[in-house]
């Protein structure tokens, strides 16, 4: 048997670290900056939470509504009286689409419902209200 150590090159000797480091600092750089823009929606809105969940199926329109009432369409500012407008031309283009209302977790009920029935007056029969899954089923 040979006990004697392995003669090791001085190329392993002297590995310079600095451009792994360079590499890991972008890496961390872009998974930040991917990870900030993963938000799913631009609303500040606080959804309830349940213990399971399922994703939308298909294409949504979403509702959402923030804890000082301020209502928004797809991410766009309206009030209560415009609302019904564009839910009503969103409804014409594909009565089948489904409506995500994402109200936050302190709002009244009655809030969410008088979103509720303002899309169900302008036809929508696909009606969703959005919630923080701790599991999700597929």
């Amino acid at each position: 048997m040979n006990f004697r150590p392995v003669h090791r090159s001085r190329y392993l000797e002297s590995f310079n670290f600095s451009s792994l480091t360079d590499v890991v600092m972008q890496l961390l750089i872009f998974f930040l900056l991917t990870f900030s823009f993963a938000n799913t929606r631009g609303m500040n809105v606080t959804l309830p939470k349940t213990a399971v969940g399922q994703p939308p199926q298909r294409k949504t329109i979403s509702v959402s509504i923030q804890k000082d009432k301020n209502l928004f369409l797809n991410n766009e500012a309206v009030t209560k009286e415009q609302l019904a407008a564009k839910l009503t031309a969103l409804i014409k283009v594909d009565i089948d689409q489904q409506i995500v209302v994402r109200a936050d977790k302190d709002l009244t009920l009655q809030d969410v419902v008088e979103i509720l029935d303002i899309a169900k007056g302008v036809g929508a029969t696909k009606l969703f209200i959005a919630t923080e899954a701790a599991k999700e089923i597929k």
